[in-house]
């Protein structure tokens, strides 16, 4: 990889995880924010928020030089999901949480198309299975950002947690449907089979840690430390999923010829 090809890689990895450190952040507020918040956690809420800010407004100020650089439609939709999200936490705290997944998913994307591996080129295999695993790569970050969406939802009481348990099941079973699939059908693949893994592995880790994070809320009260470090590891874990997700999806699009391509329309 070319110096100025590293470089860029490098500064999308760093923008995707100031992202996820912004995430993170805002979960960690949201859980002191909780109505029957005990005093020392309202204390030291502010802290914690200031950090969202800042973390927040500088992953969007460096996805406007990711931007520009890149010259790519990923880099505009993470900047433009960015600025969006960063108007949005009192307006619409649900779609400023979707939103900042959207952006991380976007920086996401662009450290794949930067890295060393996307460079390397394509391995085409034909898409002959209904339904198509090219609708299927798009149907996968799809339904992991309703989850999302879900999550944020109950968070802040729109909906009840029900919702969010039974498209979890959906969710896992879609993800392992086509992860084993690819891993299954294609072991030697040089992308496909390990971004299949490690959505298969982050899906299994995210669903484990949604169990524990229901079971601490069973046992133990809203603002005890349980329950805020199992529900931040979720909230964070659940935008892992989903940028893994991105990047199957990508793979897939790309090593995946479907019936157009083939017939030359």
């Amino acid at each position: 990889m070319k110096t100025e090809s590293l470089w860029l890689h490098r500064f999308a990895t760093f923008v995707a995880f100031a992202a996820l450190m912004a995430i993170a952040a805002g979960a960690i507020v949201t859980s002191l924010e909780r109505p029957i918040a005990t005093n020392a956690a309202v204390s030291i809420n502010p802290a914690f928020e200031l950090w969202h800010s800042i973390l927040g407004s500088a992953a969007v100020l460096f996805a406007l030089g990711l931007a520009i650089a890149l010259r790519s439609p990923l880099g505009w939709i993470a900047l433009a999901a960015g600025v969006f999200d960063a108007a949005l936490p009192h307006f619409s705290p649900i779609l400023h949480a979707v939103l900042a997944q959207v952006f991380f998913g976007a920086a996401v994307g662009v450290m794949l198309v930067t890295s060393a591996s996307w460079k390397r080129g394509t391995e085409l295999i034909e898409d002959t299975w209904r339904p198509s695993m090219r609708s299927l790569a798009i149907a996968v970050p799809a339904i992991i950002l309703l989850q999302t969406t879900l999550g944020a939802s109950y968070r802040y009481r729109a909906l009840g947690v029900i919702w969010h348990i039974l498209n979890a099941m959906i969710v896992l079973l879609l993800i392992l449907i086509v992860s084993v699939f690819l891993i299954r059908q294609f072991p030697q693949h040089l992308t496909l089979r390990p971004a299949a893994i490690a959505l298969a592995v982050i899906t299994s880790i995210q669903v484990m840690l949604g169990f524990t994070t229901f079971l601490m809320l069973i046992l133990f009260p809203e603002t005890s430390l349980a329950v805020i470090i199992t529900g931040v590891l979720h909230v964070t874990t659940g935008a892992l999923t989903f940028g893994a997700g991105v990047v199957l999806a990508i793979q897939i699009r790309r090593n995946i010829r479907g019936e157009r391509s083939r017939t030359g329309q």
